[in-house]
């Protein structure tokens, strides 16, 4: 038998990074494994950075894997002494009955979350770059930011090699199997032996998984930088993280969203832009960088209705990858298989700001059996109760 280990992770990424430094963290003997190299631009993170926010409109029961996160994200940061999380504030903006004005209230309310109400005055007033349709109004939650998720990638997997973990990158993972003494991994090259599996493999998921009751969809996505005429206008500490649901104007729909410019160009070179919506559902080995004018109309078109004064020349446009569950929820559990074998999977677009408290949260499932993280609305069992 070759090299044992007590925990594998395949999928070096969002997820898998962050339970390879808690697992690390916590002195077991851990191996991670991906098919790329870890950072790299064929993943969900590619893009530079990352909305984080506490009034989540999604659903108010993530509020709590959100705190935690929160206090994560300032641990890796004072350990790594790197900045990897500047907060602006979320300047959501919308309808009064929308989903997203009347989430963040909800998430609020709920577990007692400051934010300001603003009137479409008030708007008008104090963030003069929008042109809004009448009757919109916002909401600013002063806590929210972004992260820098590539580096936040890299600074998760250096900082778990430099607590012992050991991390191969390209090198794909073919299959795995179990039985009751432990896990075997199969890679092209190699068979790896462990007491525990997490399976963290974002857009590689459903083929690892084995799981064909379980439906995800990888979809398209991009994001895009533009250079603003008056470029001071949106620099960051004047103009905040953005969040625009456009349901009900006109056939607009899913969310607008962007950053503020920054002076540092590992962030991005200029204004980012992005539409959360389920993009084109493709094979992810089949997505590419490969940039068309309809990727150009889906960056501009927000501007042009919402901020033309941020209107310019397109800088950049990276592409990414959603793994979208049927419902948009993450899905955290133990395999049906096998309580050796833990998974997430299914972020759908708004995974990456709990990425330091899902690998805690994977690591104490794999070492400990329980989380004491409230996670059962995450259960993969929610798809068998709807049957």
């Amino acid at each position: 038998m070759g090299e044992h280990y007590d925990v594998i992770v395949i999928g070096v990424g969002s997820m898998g990074a962050s339970a390879c430094y808690h697992l690390a963290k916590r002195g077991v003997k851990v191996l991670g494994l991906d098919s790329q190299s870890v950072p790299n631009t064929n993943s969900s993170y590619n893009g530079n950075t990352r909305v984080i926010r506490l009034t989540y409109q999604e659903h108010p029961d993530y509020v709590p894997l959100l705190k935690d996160a929160y206090r994560l994200w300032e641990e890796i940061e004072q350990e790594a002494k790197e900045k990897l999380f500047h907060k602006t504030g979320v300047l959501y903006m919308g309808f009064p009955d929308g989903n997203a004005i009347k989430g963040v209230k909800l998430a609020s309310k709920k577990h007692n979350l400051s934010y300001s109400n603003l009137t479409h005055d008030d708007l008008t007033k104090q963030f003069p770059q929008f042109t809004l349709p009448e009757g919109m109004v916002g909401a600013l939650e002063p806590n929210g930011g972004y992260l820098l998720s590539e580096n936040i990638v890299k600074t998760y997997k250096e900082q778990a090699q430099r607590k012992g973990a050991h991390i191969i990158t390209e090198q794909p993972v073919l299959d795995w199997s179990h039985n009751n003494n432990n896990v075997t991994v199969f890679t092209k090259s190699k068979k790896y032996f462990a007491d525990q599996l997490i399976i963290s493999a974002g857009p590689w998921s459903d083929s690892l998984l084995h799981l064909p009751k379980l439906k995800l969809s990888v979809t398209r996505q991009v994001l895009g930088w533009v250079k603003p005429s008056q470029p001071k206008r949106f620099r960051r500490g004047d103009f905040p993280v953005w969040n625009i649901d456009p349901n009900g104007d006109n056939n607009l729909h899913g969310i607008y969203y962007g950053f503020p410019i920054s002076n540092t160009t590992s962030e991005g070179n200029g204004l980012k832009v992005a539409w959360h919506h389920p993009g084109k559902p493709m094979h992810p080995d089949n997505i590419t960088q490969e940039i068309s004018a309809n990727d150009e109309e889906e960056i501009l078109l927000p501007l042009r209705r919402y901020l033309p004064s941020a209107l310019g020349p397109i800088k950049k446009i990276k592409v990414c990858k959603y793994t979208n569950s049927t419902d948009g929820h993450f899905i955290i559990d133990c395999h049906p298989d096998s309580n050796r074998i833990h998974f997430a999977c299914g972020f759908s677009g708004h995974g990456f700001k709990f990425s330091s408290s899902i690998g805690k949260i994977l690591s104490e499932l794999a070492l400990d059996k329980k989380t004491s993280s409230s996670i059962g609305f995450l259960s993969l069992d929610r798809f068998n109760n709807n049957k």
